[in-house]
């Protein structure tokens, strides 16, 4: 044991003196938060999206035409149970409901908390509109509710995206090229003829790029802690154990990259194919629900995907294990299959290409 913890301290050292890869790693990913962060983060620009529960009396649609016609509103309609549950997953920003036949006119406002500055806007601005759409001769009466909602800013959504991106960057992309560059200098064939094992040796750069991975996570998230107040909302041993099954399955892929690859070249080749098309398929910086139905099925093959939605779940909306289990199979499954073809394809020696 005290071997392979060797053999880890050694690869860690490695990690931190190659320059570029922690560009790549780390700084890359952490200019996009301060960039995106600067833009969007705390911009003032609100768009009040409406949520309005069915059916609507006659007072209920003019009050829809009238959100309608301007672009600060986004009106969705649907069911109490349905409306409600997208207030507290934080994709409403208030639900609307009508009683009675719309005459006297009533509404009820459902909301998150008042002391949220983004509830308070969208409370005031539904409030003038349903005393616009009710006219002079009758008054209006407005019951509010609070409801549990998460007020969902612009890097709850952005940041779990580019923490996953982080992670395929560290396994597909510095592993790949980092163990192919072990293969040509030799490094792999002097440990062959040692009694070190290659199992240990192994097990150690898995252990290196992992502590590497949550060291790059808690990087990123203490980022956007300060300058964003950006605040977690899920288990925090929930978010690790994610960002632990995401890193290792890219690391899977690294080393299955590692094993067909003949050079270093070709593994930056490989990787940049296989990461530049999850980029931006993965909805990491917009949503893929607008995009072509020929191109929707392709993101379900892709792994990143998967660990977006799951760090968006667990980090963004605070959801538990019982919503992602899912997410966390797909990913261990890619674990499975690409370590079958790392060992498959594993060679101490340089080849041709």
């Amino acid at each position: 044991m005290r071997s392979i913890w060797a053999m880890t301290r050694a690869n860690l050292k490695m990690s931190l003196r190659n320059r570029q890869a922690l560009f790549w790693n780390l700084a890359f990913p952490a200019l996009f938060i301060l960039i995106f962060g600067a833009v969007f983060g705390r911009g003032l620009k609100i768009d009040i999206n409406v949520g309005l529960i069915e059916p609507l009396n006659g007072y209920g649609e003019q009050v829809a035409a009238a959100m309608s016609s301007t672009s600060a509103f986004t009106v969705t309609r649907g069911s109490q149970e349905a409306e409600l549950a997208a207030l507290e997953a934080g994709t409403r920003s208030v639900v609307l409901a009508f009683p009675g036949p719309g005459d006297p006119p009533a509404a009820t406002i459902y909301s998150g908390p008042m002391t949220d500055p983004n509830s308070a806007v969208a409370q005031s601005a539904v409030r003038e509109v349903l005393l616009a759409a009710s006219g002079s001769a009758l008054p209006v009466t407005i019951s509010a509710e609070t409801v549990n909602a998460a007020q969902i800013s612009f890097m709850d959504t952005f940041l779990p995206g580019i923490l996953a991106m982080s992670l395929m960057n560290s396994g597909i992309i510095g592993l790949s090229t980092a163990f192919v560059n072990y293969r040509e200098r030799g490094i792999l064939r002097r440990i062959k003829v040692t009694p070190f094992p290659l199992t240990s040796f192994i097990f150690a750069r898995v252990l290196s790029q992992v502590l590497m991975a949550v060291l790059q996570s808690v990087i990123l998230v203490g980022m956007a802690w300060a300058l964003f107040d950006f605040r977690p909302r899920g288990n925090l041993t929930v978010i690790f154990l994610t960002i632990l099954i995401g890193a290792l399955a890219f690391l899977a892929i690294g080393f299955a990259i590692s094993g067909i690859s003949p050079n270093a070249e070709t593994a930056a080749s490989y990787a940049n194919l296989i990461t530049f098309p999850m980029l931006f398929l993965s909805g990491i910086f917009f949503s893929m629900s607008n995009a072509p139905a020929w191109l929707q099925p392709i993101t379900k093959v892709l792994p990143l995907p998967y660990l977006v939605e799951a760090l968006r779940s667990v980090m963004t909306y605070g959801h538990g294990l019982s919503a992602i289990w899912i997410d966390l199979v797909v990913l261990l499954g890619v674990f499975a299959v690409a370590m079958v073809i790392a060992v498959r394809f594993f060679r101490w020696d340089s080849r041709s290409a």
